[in-house]
């Protein structure tokens, strides 16, 4: 079976929020995205209807629907009867659903009667010792997975969807079966292999709404409605209220999961007996169905216009033809963790000690331990743990600070100094004292820095300044803290570097002057080199000339 709620991985944040809302903790994250384990999901709806970033999305068969019109197919609808929720006059629905092309609408409350008819034959034969109704499905998967034990306590009774959806095909044998919901689970039981003979597609009802908007005018017409009792089902005890015989069984409604869930474990431990339960894992009951709560805040009203039906005649014996079910144990074996192996997950988030078990919740998870086993079973990042995270970034962050060689000042909106950490302290020479709450100009008078505070410069602004009459240079960054008008000073020693740059400086000139003194002694040495050679060269060419005249033969004439 193809999951029901898919990621839109684009829009998660990995917030957890899913998490924290899922009743069941059946979400695993990989690649620190969430995705929902689809054999213990339940299919409540809670993690599309709290996830604030749209990330949750729900299979649609709108546009399968909408082809099957377009083909001309003959479709007809199945309304539940929470429809007052978003619409407060059948007839005009009806209309508007005729006029999108179905071929026939009918209320599913027709289904539900037959469904409270075999509930009251039920207790009239008084074989059960508990009996639990199956209208809600999400409530039939969480006993089916997790207290399958419970089964046999499970009304052997189809929901009126499935009930309604094999009356309507009986009826138009050829037709394509829609049913009209309030409830995301609807849509998972029509795709369970089980109840494959009722109905071939599902949608929202918030889906429907839009798409009778596209297409509807605002005129309708009168038209009678045909009473039917079990019009009240979705109500808080409205299945209740439509059976008149309990045969000496106690009747409760409960709603919300978390009650059903105490009641489940109740029956569980013999505490409860005799009981007809009407079990709702949406508080409000269908009403409060998640497509609903996620479009129009409208219960109340609905249950009041609801209410006008619930005089009407309870019911009585119907046929069971389209009512039985059959359930099951989907239980999933889940592995079991040594003491060892979960203190060593507890560990690793940093909770040895018990004290760091704070059972916070901010996970999703209800208690430190049940975290470390989600982390076990590959749900659960140990890493998506806020106190821990916080510490740590804390302590890291604090380690950092306190031993930067850079000093920090943080200072409060009226430029009080609310930290300072040990290197600023040494290098403004404040060992003896603490200056905390002093103002900044007491430790660093600075014209410029005073003029930034003052200004509330939302920018990064850097200046240099002499301190201790000149023996120390900083170079000081100021840093805005955003709209807290704060700021946090960084103070970086400039002082070893201008002697470095003084020394560096002082070398080069001294550099220069030795090869100054170099260059002129090599001029001097040249030039008497070339006075040298002048003389050599003139009485060289003296010798040349006698001895010239002497191979002519001159001296000897002479």
């Amino acid at each position: 079976m193809k999951p029901l709620i898919t990621l839109v991985e684009y829009n998660c944040k990995s917030c957890l929020k899913c998490v924290r809302n899922c009743p069941t903790k059946s979400i695993r994250f990989e690649n620190n995205h969430p995705y929902i384990i689809e054999e213990e999901c339940i299919h409540c709806g809670n993690c599309y209807l709290c996830c604030p970033q749209s990330a949750k999305e729900i299979k649609s068969d709108l546009d399968l629907v909408k082809s099957w019109l377009t083909a001309k197919e003959e479709v007809v609808i199945s309304i539940a009867p929470s429809y007052q929720v978003i619409w407060d006059n059948y007839t005009k629905l009806k209309q508007d659903l005729y006029k999108l092309g179905f071929s026939a609408v009918e209320e599913t409350a027709k289904g539900a009667y037959v469904v409270s008819a075999q509930y009251g034959a039920l207790m009239q034969e008084k074989k059960m010792n508990n009996i639990i109704e199956t209208c809600c499905p999400t409530v039939v998967e969480m006993i089916e997975k997790e207290y399958p034990e419970l089964v046999s306590c499970l009304a052997p009774v189809a929901s009126p969807m499935i009930v309604h959806g094999r009356m309507l095909r009986k009826k138009y044998p050829n037709a394509k079966i829609v049913f009209l919901s309030p409830c995301i689970a609807k849509q998972h039981e029509v795709m369970d292999e089980r109840f494959s003979d009722a109905v071939d597609a599902v949608i929202a009802m918030p889906d429907m709404d839009e798409w009778i908007l596209d297409n509807s005018d605002q005129s309708y017409y009168e038209g009678d409605e045909e009473e039917n009792i079990a019009r009240i089902y979705p109500i808080s005890g409205g299945i209740i209220k439509t059976i008149n015989d309990f045969n000496g069984y106690k009747a409760l409604a409960v709603e919300g999961i978390k009650r059903c869930r105490a009641v489940l474990e109740s029956i569980k431990n013999g505490h409860l007996n005799g009981y007809f339960f009407e079990l709702n894992a949406c508080e409000g009951g269908c009403l409060g169905g998640p497509y609903l709560l996620a479009y129009k805040d409208n219960e109340w009203l609905a249950q009041s216009r609801i209410s006008e039906y619930e005089n009407g005649t309870k019911v009585r014996a119907d046929k069971a033809e389209f009512a039985s079910a059959k359930f099951m144990d989907k239980s999933v074996q889940k592995p079991v963790f040594s003491e060892y192996q979960i203190h060593e997950v507890l560990c690793s988030m940093g909770k040895a000690d018990r004290s760091k078990r704070l059972d916070c919740g901010a996970c999703g998870y209800d208690t430190c331990r049940a975290k470390a086993i989600a982390v076990l079973e590959g749900k659960s990042d140990p890493k998506h743990c806020l106190p821990y995270a916080l510490e740590n970034a804390q302590s890291v962050s604090n380690l950092v600070i306190q031993h930067s060689p850079n000093g920090i000042i943080v200072l409060d909106s009226d430029n009080k100094i609310k930290e300072i950490n040990p290197s600023a302290v040494r290098l403004l020479g404040i060992q003896n004292y603490s200056v905390k709450g002093f103002e900044i100009e007491a430790i660093l008078p600075s014209a410029q820095l005073m003029d930034i505070l003052h200004q509330k410069s939302q920018d990064v602004s850097y200046i240099v300044e002499e301190i201790h009459g000149g023996e120390k240079v900083c170079n000081i960054a100021v840093l805005p803290l955003g709209d807290e008008q704060s700021y946090v000073l960084i103070l970086m020693d400039l002082t070893n570097q201008r002697e470095q740059e003084k020394k560096m400086k002082q070398l080069r000139k001294e550099t220069i002057e030795s090869t100054q003194k170099v260059i002129d002694k090599q001029m001097r040495v040249v030039q008497e080199i070339a006075s040298l050679l002048g003389e050599t060269t003139a009485e060289t060419k003296v010798v040349l000339t006698k001895l010239n005249k002497a191979i002519d033969g001159d001296d000897l004439n002479g």
